[in-house]
């Protein structure tokens, strides 16, 4: 009994915890401050699997910081939005089945950027200012 509480109160601070993060988030992108929000990338450019890492806004371009070492990589000048997508089965299996999956069109081929829904409007909005 005292092990499932303690995991309950467990699930609960990190839950607050989360919750608090994403809310600073918010507000900092709100504010126009410079952003890191959680994504994973495919780009053709960069490989044909998916890769964790942080969608960096407030610039006048996008970076895009992998998660594993390596360097911000900027993405291209041209970018642009082409649609909002649930993930497929296969896709899902990869990446969270929860988010959602922003096509970005560009001259150096398509672009994709999966982002849970929190973030997806924050995304959208650093694609139309980029």
């Amino acid at each position: 009994m005292i092990e499932l509480t303690m995991g309950v109160v467990a699930a609960a601070c990190v839950g607050w915890l989360l919750r608090r993060k994403q809310k600073r988030r918010s507000a900092a992108a709100a504010a126009g401050e410079p952003v890191g929000l959680p994504c994973m990338l495919k780009w053709s450019a960069q490989g044909s699997r998916w890769k964790p890492g942080r969608l960096l806004t407030g610039a006048d371009h996008l970076l895009w910081n992998p998660s594993w070492g390596g360097r911000s990589i900027a993405l291209p000048a041209d970018l642009r939005q082409a649609g909002v997508r649930s993930p497929s089965m296969r896709e899902g299996m990869v990446i969270n089945p929860g988010s959602r999956i922003v096509t970005c069109d560009s001259s150096d081929g398509e672009v994709l950027i999966a982002v849970m829904p929190p973030e997806l409007d924050h995304v959208i909005k650093a694609l139309e200012r980029a």
